[in-house]
């Protein structure tokens, strides 16, 4: 018997000890009951757990290195993490810009109604998810007189959907930057509000380079406008919350309360 099944046998004793089930009920529903996890899981999330810490490291530690090492614990760290020697780096800002504006939250039936008006600009609607197989990938939509285009983008097998989420709005806001016609306001329509909320923020952390890649397209849009002041709005709708943003002209507002799940410019 290994580690796991050691463990699991204190498993099984503490939900026994807390539901007051028989010794013969099955472990299953035992299981299901106590509320307790499988040994199994809990040690491979200390596992994936400890990678991370160590991938989370500055890339001068030698620990840093154990994981992808082609011995020791190296390789079940690789595994466990399906890594593939990529990381997202964190960035430390002196003074990290923030996005300007004003998110409003609102309840479904009127988010949803904000998402069917129409609007000047460019209107996009993002999405990411993932796999249980671990393939994650994001989509973004947009409206081009009666049809629908959109954007597919496959990011690989070691993310998570939140960083699909935050990697489809950063997307949203490289195709309106790109755009050969400048749109005077971009709308993005989301349902995560841990994406809209990691947006918002340029501090170290997961998602970081999206955040950072978020505000490049936001200059490079707003280069590309008018000469005169250009004014921007934008609204999230999600099953819960709206977001919109309305940047100054002249002066960058101090609204930020980015609570709901969307992004927009």
């Amino acid at each position: 018997m290994g580690k796991a099944g050691e463990l699991q046998l204190l498993v099984n004793q503490e939900a026994w000890a807390t539901t007051g089930c028989f010794q013969t009920t099955n472990l299953g529903s035992l299981s299901m009951e106590s509320g307790l996890r499988a040994a199994a899981a809990q040690l491979e999330n200390r596992q994936k757990r400890f990678g991370l810490q160590l991938l989370g490291l500055p890339h001068r530690d030698q620990a840093r290195k154990i994981v992808g090492a082609p011995t020791g614990i190296g390789p079940r760290l690789t595994n466990a993490l399906a890594y593939t020697r990529r990381a997202e780096d964190k960035v430390l800002l002196e003074d990290p810009e923030t996005l300007d504006g004003e998110l409003i939250q609102e309840e479904e039936a009127k988010a949803k109604a904000e998402a069917e008006k129409h609007r000047p600009g460019l209107t996009t609607s993002t999405d990411g998810s993932r796999l249980d197989g671990g393939a994650t990938g994001y989509a973004v939509g947009w409206k081009r007189g009666l049809t629908w285009k959109d954007i597919k983008t496959h990011l690989g097998d070691n993310q998570e959907a939140y960083d699909a989420e935050c990697g489809a709005m950063a997307r949203a806001l490289e195709k309106a930057a790109s755009r050969n016609l400048t749109p005077e306001r971009v709308t993005i329509f989301s349902d995560a509000q841990a994406a809209i909320r990691r947006m918002a923020s340029a501090e170290p952390g997961p998602g970081q380079q999206y955040a950072l890649q978020a505000r490049k397209h936001i200059a490079v849009w707003r280069r590309q406008g008018q000469v005169s002041p250009l004014r921007s709005s934008g609204v999230l709708p999600t099953k819960e919350s709206r977001a919109t943003r309305r940047p100054t002209s002249g002066r960058r507002s101090r609204r930020n309360s980015l609570t709901p799940a969307g992004w927009n410019g």
